[in-house]
């Protein structure tokens, strides 16, 4: 991927100091390192390695590489407009940048799909020239002022985003990447997002409140003047107008005050078959019904605010370790002492180069003795004695839980799965209690139904839902022991029927084999 303008880029290149030097493999950092990392000096130049992400945002590093007074420099002394012209065309990139998560809860992207080796799953950061805007940015602070502060990267170039990641790479990460747009958007900070002007992006989303997310995102980029909307096909959504739409409404507002709107299917929708064929005409006509209504909204001003609600679920949606502004400064509000919670400020100071962090494993108990690990499953139940007291221990699979505010809260980290015997009066969360409603509804003859219920209404909670939850797992244990005696009580007397039946049918067979019998005759004594 090369740059605009080549003969520019080459004379501005001839005014930077030391650019041989320079890094030529990055990760696009869609923030900056921690406040105190951006005090020392830069990382030595790599090529090929994730942990050579570059740092934009922190002008104390732009000094360390200032190797000569450039104050004579002829660049410099031209007017600023001049000079945001030429920084404009220097940082232009030919094709659109296509932003990819470098890894599950991280803030880094790369930007090229030749930075994805296919044939050995590996990132190679260095498979591609360095951008521009990044060598520039490390020049010297007054260049670095005039490049990054304004943002102007974000401001000139197209991105586009995909609705899945490069081929390849899905598999290659074993995880369910989020939508890069989504991620994207969440994990640069609020100027960069307003500095965007042009955007494709598919709309595919099935649930209304991925697409309220998703256009409220797109609302945010308050600068926005190009959208080109690439429509999917979503299979639940009747294909008859533009209103049925996941995230209609809200795209109604993300569209206000552009200067051109695309809408039309998307790209692999062509060559796929009469089948295919026959689903892009349908997309073709929803995408003129849906033209007209948007063109109307087009007319209106840009909305100069969005719903932080759904924009704090989209952050939430992310799952990002890191997003926005939350490690630009340890402070980034002037005037107050802290705009942060300590454990923000620690969570920035142990952040990886690959914009993650490292994940602390929760305690095995919580501070009342209950176990707080995630458990998967239980495969056994067998008598116990604590403290004199009969009781039940399982044998239960499980382990400490991954990060995150949704459903990974709920899934143990890989490679850290164990199995360990638990006695019932430590497994109290609703997690455990759901494994153990699971195992009993599976197993119902298994050792200690009875005494797990006993024992979880002594434990008392508090009044809210999850006391309510824990009400349902006690009543859904009793349905579980009471189908299970109702079903012995059927058996027991269809064990009575038969054993009755059969008593009877060996009563009637005696009597038949005495009546058989033949009657000795008198003659014979």
């Amino acid at each position: 991927m090369t740059n605009k303008k080549a003969k520019r880029s080459r004379a501005i290149k001839a005014t930077t100091t030391s650019s041989d030097s320079l890094t030529m493999g990055s990760v696009v950092s869609s923030t900056s390192a921690s406040a105190a990392a951006a005090t020392k000096s830069f990382p030595p130049p790599t090529t090929n390695t994730v942990a050579s992400v570059t740092n934009m945002d922190g002008s104390a590093q732009a000094s360390a590489f200032i190797v000569h007074d450039n104050s004579e420099s002829g660049l410099l002394k031209l007017p600023n407009e001049v000079k945001q012209r030429i920084w404009s065309l220097a940082v232009t990139v030919e094709e659109p940048i296509k932003p990819q998560q470098i890894r599950e809860h991280s803030n880094k992207f790369i930007w090229s799909e030749d930075q994805f080796n296919k044939k050995t799953h590996a990132i190679e950061v260095g498979a591609v020239p360095q951008l521009t805007a990044v060598q520039l940015a490390k020049v010297c602070r007054s260049v670095y002022d005039d490049v990054a502060t304004t943002h102007l990267f974000y401001t000139v170039n197209d991105f586009h985003f995909e609705f899945t990641s490069f081929p390849g790479y899905f598999e290659f990460n074993g995880y369910r990447n989020i939508s890069p747009a989504l991620t994207y958007l969440v994990a640069i900070t609020e100027p960069r997002r307003k500095a965007i002007r042009n955007i494709r992006v598919p709309w595919v989303y099935s649930s209304k409140v991925a697409g309220a997310q998703y256009f409220t995102l797109i609302t945010a980029c308050l600068g926005l003047q190009s959208l080109d909307l690439k429509l999917h096909p979503i299979w639940s959504t009747p294909l008859s107008g533009g209103p049925g739409l996941p995230g209609f409404k809200e795209c109604l507002v993300a569209v206000q005050g552009l200067k051109k709107l695309t809408v039309s299917p998307a790209d692999h929708m062509s060559g796929g078959g009469a089948a295919w064929d026959h689903v892009k005409e349908k997309m073709e006509r929803l995408c003129k019904q849906l033209e007209p209504l948007l063109e109307e909204r087009m007319a209106l001003s840009r909305s100069k605010t969005y719903n932080l609600t759904k924009f704090r679920q989209a952050q939430l949606a992310a799952k990002l370790d890191v997003h926005g502004e939350g490690r630009l400064s340890k402070d980034k509000k002037p005037g107050q002492v802290s705009s942060r919670t300590r454990q923000q400020v620690r969570n920035v100071d142990n952040m990886t180069a690959d914009g993650t962090i490292p994940h602390r494993d929760s305690p095995k108990y919580d501070l009342n003795g209950d176990l707080a690990w995630v458990i998967t499953a239980i495969e056994q139940s067998r008598e116990a004695v604590l403290g004199g007291i009969q009781s039940v221990e399982f044998l239960v699979k499980g382990g400490p839980s991954c990060s995150g505010n949704t459903w990974e809260r709920f899934r143990v980290q890989k490679g850290k799965e164990e199995e360990f015997w638990e006695d019932v009066t430590v497994l109290n969360s609703l997690n455990c209690r759901h494994r153990i409603n699971d195992f009993y509804e599976k197993k119902p003859k298994a050792y200690g139904a009875q005494l797990v219920l006993d024992v979880w209404r002594l434990r008392e909670f508090e009044p809210g839902s999850e006391g309510k939850t824990k009400v349902q797992t006690e009543k859904r244990l009793e349905a579980t022991i009471k189908a299970l005696a109702a079903a012995e009580k059927r058996e027991a007397e269809e064990a009575a029927r038969v054993a009755r039946e059969a008593a009877k049918a060996a009563k009637a067979d005696k009597q038949a084999l005495k009546v058989k019998q033949p009657k000795p005759s008198k003659g014979h004594r």
